[in-house]
């Protein structure tokens, strides 16, 4: 079906503005023992920034705690800081006009995903929860079972017309955000209503292609959390937080059946005249029944859960089975003084005249234990664990063909065959926890459970969770994620690259991070065939990674193979089935963010150089010239927090900040000589009508360094964009009324425009430039609400995007950009000491042109070559000195600019260490230390501290967390001059773990030469260094002990007339045990090798390997035999010894085996 949307009633739903569309929460019960911000919170304490300074402390202070009262305050966060979502008449008309007059300059959006998270790829890679899409509950119909509708937390409703398989948003023009309930007509399928998460209900008739608001202009004017509907051949049901409602000619009209807050309804499936509901009442719920078709409810049910003092029970879930009509089930959540979770498990099997408590343990509540009394509602496999977020994710479904079985679901999806006696865990929300995880994955957080029987007897059941949409087909047995065309994805970091334009990633609240990588991954379901057989084109999707709530979301310009996420730098993988990298990155100077608008922070890249990039933290800014390896301090501004880092494209030493000096004071500050100094070019209350409290977002010109842009976010009218043109010296106010109730949160300039600006709202796009006197609504294509959390320019592809609470989207610009040229490298600064081989400045192309038909002219004074084509260049310098770089673009239409960077490349020749060698004890902050650098295709090597002593540093490879496949990762030292070396010297640190084998090697090489050279290394028990017991990654109750290592440097190397060597120190990861590196020493004698070690004279290389083995003998006789045992004792291989040969076992499985030589150790080989 092609949706047409057409919205009735125009009038009636825009009539008045209300609060923003959130769902509203059931508060847990307030408890002297929690923190003073969660006591507060739940009290409906209004001041908002007493609770978060509140919740900041405490989480300063509690990183790692994550708990039912953290993920409330995620939600009351946002209800307390967007409090608009849904538009006015006026907003609603200028959005119809646009979008109706398609000639004017008013947007032509279109989706970029993410639609799915390419689960195939997510599982084998064992991402601990991956999602895509919150949502909140899905409805098949009867009548049609092919029809499927589902409802989302931030992206509105959707309808599928194949059973899920894809999906198609049909409220885009209702100012509907959060779906929470829907009803479907068991006659006809395209008769469905909307109920919102906190707003009004609507009707379509006609499959959602159109839509009219129910009730009359006085239900109208109020919003409700519609909890629950139900369409029966009666009428219309609707459990809200204001009123139990029936409508019996279709919503036109809507009739209070019972005031207060209702939260549940179901029907007896064969008697007609019985429904079911559950009522919230003070601390507990109550269940109600009516026998004459929902006329009257009466309290019915003995022995359903009562609150003794001291407890709570806000919300129960019920269900009803085909497989015995009078039975009733009752999932209820709450909590007693002996823990929070599951309340108690209760089964009626006379249509709610009396229920009984099935489970668990002899009273509802705490404490929990495995095997008999579990809380099936939070975090844990085994039911042992405590809380949960009961009162958030709750569903209960029953199986309409077995009474005995239902499924229960809270964080983890959980099952019953014996009607709640006893529970199984069905699935864990962690894809590598629980017995049948892997083939009934299901996102955690729970909120709907739903089976529907189809005419034939076939059953499906579907799964509504925090992360998308499941769907089973056997009752839970095998469950399949089906969500791809939702577009939901809920982002709270986000960015794309320059020119790989494709390639972005995004931190999303309950999703992890969003990647997508070009067309690498995989959207829909790669075993569709789209006809014949040829497979279905779904690349150009997005893969989850991480896991959780995600803030941040960053890709190198310059090199778009290089990501950041919350955990640091990454490498892209380019095999769909390889898994992204890590890279070396300082953690503790990722940028500040947060939850509320306008505390974002940004990596701000040196025009200049793609590896030099800047990033608040705290109050302080700071700088990396390698790519995050490494930090300089550049300015403390004290107070808060510094948020947006600006630095104009034409001038590199200017550096724009906005601080949050206090909770009630913002300042801008600039520096025009690369931070060295400071000026307070601050809004003032003059010219912000004192709205110096408000956060502040800027963003530069593309040309003129001095014109500078502003948002004062927040829901002032009148003083929300600004503009200077004088580097903040002066600032202009660039409100007008049709900014009036909009809450904007960012802003976006398109370079090679004069003024153009794009703001994003909580709603909306807006864009004006100098020629305009006033903002045009920039939306046609976008649904009706869609929050602008990010923008950013896509010069590449000549379009500006957008990113929030419903995924991404981009439109061609309002107009086109005049081409600015405009070029990065990856270093400015060349030593040609170190490293010994100097490699070739990568230069590319960042300039505001499209990427399709462009022509490159590029021009290196002093390097070679000296004249280059195409957006990249690779340009080596052979000699000292100081050189410009020139760059003439062209677009296919003839449109041209050229820059020119005079001294850009600075070339020197300097010694970095003593021509007589050096000393690196790994205790200074910088890591890897100054000039040593890092070749790690498995994992970088990290800096860590001795448990036992925390003065002391060292270089540390954690392989107990990291398993980098027998990767070679290389530590490696600055170049130096080899003439005068003939020792090494270093201390290490390892215990073997279990039967893994880890390896270390130092290798050596010469400037000249091609490839490094073996000097040491040892594997597995070898590695182990006697009497260490210091487990890294918690027990420190045993002693670390350290091994000194001394070595002398090849014979060639004294006599060569190679003037730089370089020392690697290579970890062979194995999944064990971490090594540690410290005091390593070249050219100096440290210590001795340790006595009665023979594991020098026997080698093995490469090991692991694929099968291959080169072994190197030394001072042994040749022909002594050998053999090869696999990891039960077997003899697959012997032969004679030489000083020199290879053992080919290519044809044995991958594993561990044993190389056996008389008057040797036993050495460990690994095959892969």
């Amino acid at each position: 079906m092609t949706f047409r949307i057409i919205i009735c009633s125009f009038a009636l739903v825009f009539s008045i503005k209300s609060a923003a569309q959130h769902v509203p929460q059931t508060s847990y019960m307030v408890r002297s023992e929690m923190p003073d911000w969660a006591q507060k919170m739940y009290s409906g304490d209004d001041d908002v920034k007493e609770v978060r300074s509140g919740y900041e402390l405490w989480q300063a202070e509690n990183p790692t705690i994550k708990n039912q009262h953290t993920q409330f305050y995620k939600r009351w966060m946002r209800q307390m800081q967007w409090p608009l979502v849904q538009p006015d008449f006026e907003y609603a008309e200028r959005t119809k006009i646009s979008k109706n007059n398609r000639s004017s300059r008013s947007g032509s959006w279109t989706e970029l995903g993410p639609w799915h998270y390419d689960p195939e790829v997510a599982m084998y890679f064992e991402v601990q929860s991956p999602g895509a899409c919150h949502v909140y509950t899905v409805e098949q119909a009867y009548s049609n079972p092919d029809i499927v509708y589902c409802g989302t937390a931030t992206a509105g409703m959707y309808r599928s017309e194949n059973k899920g398989m894809n999906w198609d948003l049909i409220s885009g023009n209702l100012p509907v955000t959060s779906v929470y309930s829907i009803a479907i007509s068991k006659t006809d399928a395209d008769l469905v209503f909307i109920g919102s998460g906190n707003g009004a209900l609507y009707r379509s008739e006609n499959g959602g292609a159109s839509w009219t608001t129910c009730g009359d202009i006085t239900f109208q004017n109020t919003s409700r959390w519609y909890r629950t509907l139900m369409f029966t051949d009666l009428g219309l049901f609707a459990a809200t937080d204001n009123g139990l409602w029936f409508s019996d000619d279709l919503g036109n009209s809507m009739q209070l059946i019972a005031s207060g807050e209702f939260m549940e309804l179901e029907q007896h499936p064969t008697d007609t005249n019985v429904i079911y509901t559950v009522k919230l009442q003070g601390g507990g719920t109550r269940f109600m029944k009516s026998s004459d078709g929902g006329t009257t409810f009466q309290y019915m049910g003995f022995g359903w859960p009562i609150t003794p003092s001291g407890s709570e029970q806000k919300r129960t879930e019920i269900a009803v089975t085909a497989a015995n009509p009078d039975a009733v089930f009752a999932l209820a959540a709450g909590e007693t003084p002996e823990g929070g979770g599951l309340y108690g498990y209760y089964v009626s099997y006379d249509a709610g005249e009396t229920f009984e408590m099935a489970c668990c343990g002899d009273a509802p509540g705490g404490p929990w234990l495995a095997e008999t009394n579990p809380n099936i509602l939070g975090w844990g496999e085994d039911g042992s664990s405590d809380g949960g977020q009961y009162y958030y994710d709750l569903a209960l479904g029953a199986s309409p063909t077995d009474v005995n079985k239902q499924f229960g679901a809270g964080i983890c999806v959980w099952r019953t065959e014996s009607a709640g006696e006893s529970w199984d865990l069905n699935a864990h929300w962690v894809t590598w926890a629980g017995e049948f995880t892997s083939d009934r994955y299901t996102h955690a957080d729970v909120h709907d459970v739903k089976f529907f029987t189809q005419n034939n007897g076939d059953v499906d059941m579907w799964v509504a969770s925090d992360g998308g949409l499941y769907y089973s087909s056997d009752e839970g047995d095998h469950i399949e994620p089906r969500m791809y065309g939702l577009h939901g994805t809920d982002f709270w970091g986000w960015q794309a690259g320059w020119r790989a334009n494709n390639v972005m990633l995004g931190g999303t609240y309950h999703n992890g991070t969003l990647i997508r990588n070009d067309d690498l991954y995989y959207h829909g379901d790669p075993d569709e065939n789209a006809g014949g057989n040829t497979p279905s084109d779904t690349s150009g999707g997005w893969l989850a990674e991480l896991a959780g709530d995600n803030f941040r979301g960053f890709v190198n310009p310059g090199d778009p193979t290089v990501g950041y996420h919350d955990g640091g730098a990454f490498k892209f993988s380019e095999e769909r089935f390889e898994r992204i990298s890590n890279l070396s990155f300082d953690n503790s100077k990722n940028p500040n963010t947060s939850y509320w608008f306008g505390e974002y922070g940004n990596f701000e890249w040196d025009p200049l150089c793609y590896n030099r990039f800047y990033s608040p933290v705290g109050s302080e800014l700071w700088r990396t010239d390698n790519g995050g390896s490494s930090w300089t301090l550049i300015h403390d501004f004290g107070g808060d927090k510094i948020i947006s880092v600006q630095i104009p494209p034409s001038s590199p030493n200017t550096i724009y900040v906005s601080h949050k000096q206090t909770g009630s004071l913002w300042r801008i500050h600039r520096s025009t000589d690369w931070g060295e100094t400071w000026d307070n070019i601050s809004i003032n209350n003059a010219e912000s009508n004192f709205n110096t409290d408000r956060a502040i977002y800027l963003d530069t010109d593309g040309e003129s360094a001095d014109r500078l842009y502003a948002i004062l976010l927040g829901t002032q009218d009148d003083y929300s964009v600004f503009q200077s043109q004088d580097a903040g010296e002066s600032w202009q106010n660039l409100t007008t009324d049709i900014l009036d109730d909009e809450h904007i949160i960012s802003i976006a300039h398109q370079r090679g425009t004069e003024g153009g600006l794009y703001l994003g709202t909580t709603r909306a796009v807006y864009y004006r430039d100098d020629s305009m006197s006033d903002w045009a609504l920039y939306n046609t294509g976008l649904p009706m609400i869609t929050p602008a959390t990010f923008l950013q320019p896509d010069y590449c592809g000549g379009a500006i995007r957008t990113a929030g609470s419903r995924s991404v989207h981009e439109s061609p610009f309002y107009g086109p950009s005049s081409v600015q040229a405009g070029f990065m490298a990856d270093r400015t600064e060349v030593n040609l000491a170190s490293p010994c081989t100097t490699p070739p400045v990568h230069f590319t192309d960042v300039s505001v042109a499209k990427c399709e038909g462009t022509s490159y002219v590029w021009t290196f004074e002093g390097g070679e070559p000296s004249v280059a084509s195409g957006p990249n260049a690779y340009v080596s310098y052979s000699e000292p000195g100081s050189y410009s770089v020139s760059l003439t673009v062209t677009e296919l239409d003839g449109a041209t600019d050229s820059v020119t960077m005079n001294d850009v490349i600075h070339v020197t020749a300097d010694e970095v260490v003593p021509s007589e060698g050096f000393n690196e004890d790994f205790d200074s902050a910088t890591f890897p230390p100054l000039n040593w650098r890092m070749q790690t295709p498995g994992h970088p090597w990290e800096h860590g501290y001795d448990l036992l002593d925390e003065t002391n540093g060292v270089a540390q490879f954690p392989n107990y967390w990291v398993n980098t496949e027998g990767a070679y990762d290389m530590l490696i030292t600055p170049g130096f001059n080899p003439t005068q070396i003939a020792q090494i010297s270093f201390d290490y640190a390892h215990m073997q773990y279990a039967n893994n084998v880890d390896g270390l090697e130092v290798w050596g090489k010469l400037s000249g030469e091609d490839t490094w050279s073996l000097m040491w290394e040892r594997y597995g028990s070898d590695l182990s260094v006697e009497g260490c017991y210091t487990w890294f990654w918690y027990d420190t109750e045993g002693e670390t002990v350290w091994e000194t290592v001394t070595l002398e440097t090849p014979e060639h190397w004294g006599s060569s007339n190679a003037t730089c060597g370089e020392i690697a120190f290579v970890n062979v990861g194995g999944y064990g045990n971490h090594i540690w590196i410290d005091n390593v020493t070249v050219g100096e004698v440290v210590g001795l090798e340790s006595p009665n070690r023979t594991s020098d004279f026997l080698s093995i290389y490469p090991n692991p390997s694929n099968g291959l083995f080169n072994v190197i003998l030394k001072n042994t006789m040749e022909n002594v035999g050998y053999s090869v045992f696999n990891s039960v004792g077997a003899v697959v291989q012997s032969g004679n010894c030489k000083a020199s040969f290879q053992i080919d076992l290519a044809d044995m499985p991958s594993g561990l085996y044993l190389l056996s030589i008389p008057g040797q150790p036993t050495k460990s080989m690994v095959i892969r």
